[in-house]
């Protein structure tokens, strides 16, 4: 009976006081006194304090109930329902005309299954939005965040996070200085030092987005990929896809490969990791090889790889393609470097320089061994030729040639079908001594340690002439295929970018 009075006069003070739905309510309470003796200017009720302000319902063991000021602190099992939220505290400070809360100590809020917990919350009803200050942690079953600062906005399911961010998930964890998180969305974006580790990446920004439900995400500034298997990926952005196993580079690429010991760079990037893995540079586009003491350059307007297995893989270089190397260089439209036989073969106007030597013809084959040419096929109208001295040029020419090298020099070059021969003869001293012109089905030709022709050997049906040094006539000095290449030679890895 003493409740249903206490009640019935809480309605009734209630509605005396203000008509208005900003005011709140007291609905119930076991004891109610006020005692004017001692100055205080509020109520004080308790067991079973429930209050009402608009559509929230809110509960407590007891309560001071500053009516004047449409307000109350609440403590002892404080319980705030409102929607399709519950939120729960030791205690709690409202104020019903900023409808601001100041919830302390055990807070748990549950929002449609997202949980937070913190012990000092302030919330804001008429916005809509909170924040805490002294560390919180977020559960939901998809991961869990822990945070020094947050920032709580239930009806976009926005939240903002700052100060030792962690993120842990059954697919990543992420590690940042500040985050905006949407729960419906799934979107996170990143700003400042953070790190994302995952399965078989690390990934290290200071500004991105991902998305945690379709795991696409952006990242920006320089930000940088690490493989667990040594590759790394940085750009001005890169954009990649977790399901599909892409990632997009922009601008400024750098792809590096510790393990093969490789550096791709360009202004756009693809890879793709699913198998077989692959990828493309173009743009300005260029590949370091540095598995050796001398490094290979080599550019091309799109350079693609394709990891065929494990062991094998390929190489493609398509348009404007250069490579430099101190003791090679080329040039040539295209270019193809397969692993598994380890030949790279190259098309279109080839041309390849091997210290004093310029090799043509309309395919050129190096066959590797290890990271070493071992020799070179020239497949149909294939020519050596050689700068002896002003308007002297060592020529040999066939319908095919092969080449070998030891320690990528020049060491000897058979020449078959249709071969021949221009050739400047010298004595000990240097002096000239006659110009050799010969033919024949085959000819072997023999360098000497100084990279210059040391001996010519040829088929028994080969004819030929000696003319003296001043009496060769002028159409005798060039084969007819002859072509002097000197000034598309790559003297430096910088060249590999002149067209």
């Amino acid at each position: 009976m003493k409740r249903y009075w206490l009640t019935l006069w809480a309605i009734f003070v209630s509605l005396s006081v203000s008509s208005e739905t900003r005011n709140i309510i007291l609905e119930q309470c076991d004891v109610l006194s006020f005692d004017k003796s001692t100055g205080a200017q509020y109520q004080v009720l308790k067991g079973h304090v429930r209050f009402r302000h608009e559509s929230a319902l809110m509960y407590c063991d007891s309560a001071y109930f500053y009516d004047t000021n449409n307000s109350f602190d609440a403590f002892g099992h404080v319980k705030v329902i409102e929607k399709n939220s519950t939120m729960t505290s030791d205690k709690m400070f409202y104020d019903g005309n900023s409808t601001l809360m100041r919830v302390r100590s055990n807070v748990v809020v549950n929002n449609e299954g997202t949980v937070l917990t913190t012990n000092s919350l302030d919330f804001y009803r008429n916005r809509n939005y909170g924040y805490y200050m002294g560390g919180g942690k977020i559960v939901d079953p998809d991961y869990e965040l822990v945070s020094q600062k947050g920032y709580y906005y239930p009806d976009s399911k926005t939240y903002f996070f700052k100060t030792d961010v962690l993120l842990t998930s059954p697919d990543y964890v992420i590690k940042s200085d500040s985050m905006q998180f949407n729960n419906e969305t799934g979107k996170m974006v990143l700003i400042g030092p953070s790190q994302v580790v995952e399965k078989d990446y690390t990934i290290y920004t200071t500004n991105a987005w991902m998305n945690k439900n379709s795991k696409i995400g952006r990242l920006y500034d320089y930000s940088v990929i690490v493989s667990k298997d040594g590759q790394r990926l940085t750009a001005d952005s890169i954009y990649y896809d977790m399901n599909l196993e892409v990632a997009k580079a922009y601008h400024n690429v750098d792809a590096q490969d510790s393990s093969q010991k490789v550096i791709g760079r360009g202004n756009y990037a693809e890879f793709w990791k699913k198998s077989p893995s692959k990828g493309f540079l173009t743009g300005r586009s260029y590949v370091i090889d540095y598995s050796e003491k001398d490094s290979l350059f080599l550019a091309g307007d799109t350079i693609y790889g394709v990891e065929i297995d494990s062991s094998k893989s390929e190489v493609r270089a398509y348009h404007h393609v250069k490579f430099y190397r101190n003791d090679m260089q080329g040039k040539c439209d295209s270019m193809v470097y397969n692993s598994a036989d380890s030949i790279l073969s190259m098309y279109g106007s080839p041309v390849m320089w091997s210290e004093e030597s310029q090799l043509t013809g309309d395919q050129i084959d190096v066959y590797m061994k290890g990271q070493k040419a071992d020799h070179i096929h020239i497949t149909k109208n294939a020519m050596i030729v050689q700068y002896e001295d002003e308007d002297m040029y060592n020529q040999l020419s066939g319908k095919e040639s092969k080449a070998y090298l030891k320690n990528n020099k020049l060491k000897r070059v058979d020449m078959l079908g249709n071969a021949k021969s221009i050739y400047y003869s010298k004595d000990d001293n240097g002096a000239l001594v006659g110009v050799n012109k010969a033919k024949g089905n085959a000819m072997t030709i023999y360098m000497k340690s100084n990279k210059k022709v040391d001996k010519i050997l040829m088929t028994p049906d080969s004819d030929g002439i000696l003319y003296p040094p001043l009496s060769v006539p002028e159409d005798e000095k060039r084969l007819s295929n002859f072509k002097w290449l000197e000034y598309l030679r790559p003297k430096c890895k910088e060249d590999i970018f002149v067209k």
